[in-house]
């Protein structure tokens, strides 16, 4: 009898409640502080590119990365902002590789903080595998998420936009397999493909 009130009450209450704030969980962007630099990640998406270089042109940093297929928004870049200085590598493939990236980078110029622009669904998955995946000397470098300001996220209502809903769904699976990837199987010496 237990056994069933549990699911009963798993079923109709719990489930629905973390469904409703998946969005909520999944963004965990803040407000943008001084940083050493601001790391635009790559996704392509022009939103990105155009808070990133505000924060520039706000004063939050002094270098700006632009990293991943971010870089096919060069020309945005060049043609809104001549003289800002950019640092554009589209070597990494993935969140992982951009997330230890950015570490070596810190580290071998000695930044301590770094602003991370993203959308913000994105941003637990990135958070997480900040935790997961460390360079040595990492262990200062502090990555504060910041939200690319995309139209189309509602956070609390993100179920009822397609698109949203998708990406939630997407980065959740992500986020599973990041955690057993990276942060488990990776760990036991098991490479993950």
């Amino acid at each position: 009898m237990k056994k069933i009130v549990f699911f009963i009450v798993f079923g109709f209450f719990i489930v629905p409640y973390l469904f409703v704030h998946l969005g909520n969980w999944l963004d965990v962007t803040s407000t943008a502080k001084k940083s050493d630099i601001i790391v635009c990640l790559g996704g392509g998406t022009v939103e990105r590119v155009r808070k990133s270089t505000k924060l520039l042109e706000e004063g939050y940093a002094n270098e700006f990365i632009l990293l991943g297929e971010s870089w096919y928004n060069q020309p945005y870049i060049e043609k809104h902002y001549p003289n800002m200085k950019v640092i554009v590598n589209n070597t990494p493939q993935n969140t992982k590789e951009e997330v230890y990236f950015i570490k070596e980078y810190m580290v071998q110029h000695g930044y301590k903080t770094a602003l991370v622009v993203t959308d913000p669904p994105h941003s637990r998955r990135v958070s997480v595998l900040n935790k997961i995946l460390s360079v040595s000397g990492d262990n200062e470098i502090t990555l504060r998420m910041v939200s690319s300001d995309v139209s189309w996220w509602k956070a609390n209502e993100y179920y009822k936009d397609k698109r949203s809903w998708e990406t939630v769904l997407s980065e959740s699976i992500r986020i599973v397999y990041s955690i057993l990837c990276y942060g488990v199987l990776e760990k036991l010496g098991v490479s993950c493909v």
